[in-house]
């Protein structure tokens, strides 16, 4: 694994690509043409646009091909032309061990306007029934808006990139990839968007390690960044986390963004040019900045470690607060369940005895809503992430306040959002309706009340955006009308809640935890992959 690189999109389809280099590069174009590249700053535009790019519709993936096959048989049958396609990459350990990361994604449509495949789409979705017994990746109800994400059919081909430097310009031949000859080179790239359409969006310049690859992508950049595995993850931990955080917690959090990592690269974003986005879709990448030594001590203490179940790598997500109990996979994604990505108690009680076992027995018997109402009352003293029991790390001692927190939005601006989300008007909201919720108490589906028809969003990503300019901390929340104040959302966690805990592993860890008691806990059923 020593040898394993990793391509990271740092930006996606932009007009202008700025950057700054230090000494001499190399830089080879895709005809293969090569020139040397000295210091200074740079600008990348399109001169001649690539073939526009193809979209089609994912609207669900399995890990298994027979139930993909299922899905789309049933698409077929109900006139829908579907078709299944297999993602990922598997993963060559030292002594011929094969660890699978394949997936299968059932793709619908398929159009060079992603305006026009999303209502195609929205449309054909929308016209399914609601089948007796309910089959993953299908609608659960009648009114409900339909779930899917836009993929590309394959990489950017053709086009002509120019590069301006000190008032020359150049033309060259897509992709242009930037390379330092001998040894360790750093990058600076201008306006590097970081939380993109959460409520800490904003652009910064970042130094990256490695090399970078410029693409014409239609009539915009994108830019890639490759480089080796390790280094990578040394920027992911100071970024996920922060290094003055113990570093237990930071070596549990290494190995869950390795196993992440390897897999789902070439899965989320699939047909794209790169493995990984930079940003909180995939995990947060940011640079030689967010290095440190603490990341890198716990790297080599954890060096090639990965979390497996079932001869699979477990794509280990983490999040920044449950609030108490973590979640099943399903909770937030597709409708399958992913070995190791199960309910868990955030604290040292384990889950044998006392009350964070009975609100989990409760949550997995499908009491969500006594589980959210048991949390919001009376936040668990046993929770690790409690900040009231456990300060978090000075460095993100503002974090607190996302443990327990309350929104308030006016109903003229609430009704607005909720057009703006769905594209419907449901006039004046009256009232929201939680149909499902997970073991943590986060809801999964919620139907809107409004004086013009309902509409049934999910799953937890998408309710927290319909709420929100940005996102509302989590999904694991009240809300109540006040006609003097508008509606009031009062909530716990921050985040998705599936898999790690990332400030319930600081606090372990500030107790005494190992990263691997960390990982045990946080997936429980997996197997920790030691070489």
């Amino acid at each position: 694994m020593n040898r394993e690189k990793v391509r990271i999109g740092l930006a996606v389809r932009t007009s202008k690509i700025r950057i700054n280099i230090d000494d001499s590069w190399t830089l080879k174009d895709g005809s293969g043409r090569t020139v040397t590249l000295e210091s200074g700053h740079f600008l990348f535009e399109v001169s001649t646009p690539s073939h526009e790019p193809v979209w089609s519709a994912r609207v669900h993936t399995f890990l298994e091909e027979t139930k993909a096959n299922a899905l789309r048989d049933e698409y077929l049958k109900h006139g829908i032309d579907a078709r299944v396609r297999k993602a990922g990459r598997p993963v060559n350990l030292e002594g011929g061990t094969t660890l699978d990361a394949s997936v299968y994604s059932v793709l619908i449509g398929q159009d060079e306007d992603t305006a026009k495949l999303t209502t195609e789409v929205r449309a054909l979705l929308s016209s399914l029934p609601v089948l007796k017994e309910h089959l993953p990746g299908w609608k659960r109800y009648e009114d409900e808006l339909p779930r899917f994400d836009l993929v590309r059919e394959a990489p950017p081909e053709g086009g002509m990139i120019v590069v301006e430097t000190k008032g020359t310009r150049s033309e060259y031949a897509s992709p242009v990839r930037l390379m330092r000859p001998e040894g360790d080179g750093q990058f600076k790239l201008e306006d590097v968007r970081i939380g993109i359409d959460f409520h800490w969006d904003h652009h910064e310049a970042l130094p990256f390690r490695g090399s970078l690859e410029v693409y014409a992508d239609g009539n915009n950049l994108t830019a890639v960044n490759e480089l080796p595995l390790d280094d990578y993850l040394a920027s992911v931990l100071g970024s996920e986390m922060r290094n003055d955080w113990p570093v237990e917690a930071l070596a549990a959090q290494a190995v869950a963004a390795r196993s992440t990592v390897l897999a789902t690269r070439g899965r989320h974003h699939d047909g794209e040019p790169f493995d990984l986005c930079h940003d909180d879709h995939c995990q947060d990448y940011q640079g030689v900045s967010r290095e440190g030594t603490p990341a890198r001590e716990a790297l080599e203490r954890t060096k090639d470690w990965l979390i497996v179940s079932e001869g699979r790598i477990v794509d280990a997500r983490f999040a920044k607060t449950c609030g108490g109990l973590s979640d099943f996979y399903a909770t937030a994604w597709d409708d399958d369940q992913v070995p190791g990505l199960t309910p868990a108690v955030c604290g040292p009680c384990g889950v044998e005895t006392g009350h964070a076992a009975e609100l989990l027995k409760l949550g997995i018997q499908g009491e969500g809503k006594e589980v959210l109402d048991h949390i919001l009352a009376n936040p668990p003293s046993w929770a690790a992430c409690n900040p009231v029991v456990t300060p978090y790390p000075e460095s993100v001692r503002s974090m607190e306040q996302l443990y327990r927190w309350q929104r308030t939005i006016a109903a003229d601006a609430m009704n607005d959002l909720v057009r703006e989300r769905s594209g419907t008007d449901l006039g004046e909201i009256q009232s929201l309706e939680p149909l499902e919720y997970g073991v943590s108490g986060r809801i999964v589906f919620l139907r809107i009340h409004g004086t013009n028809g309902n509409l049934t969003i999910g799953k937890e990503l998408v309710i927290r955006r319909y709420f929100s300019d940005t996102h509302l901390p989590s999904s694991a929340f009240k809300a109540k009308y006040d006609s003097k104040i508008g509606w009031i959302f009062e909530g716990i966690g921050w985040g998705h809640g599936v898999g790690l805990c990332q400030m319930g592993a600081a606090s372990l860890a500030g107790q005494g935890w190992s990263a691997k008691r960390l990982l045990e806990i946080y997936y429980p059923g997996t197997e920790l992959l030691i070489p």
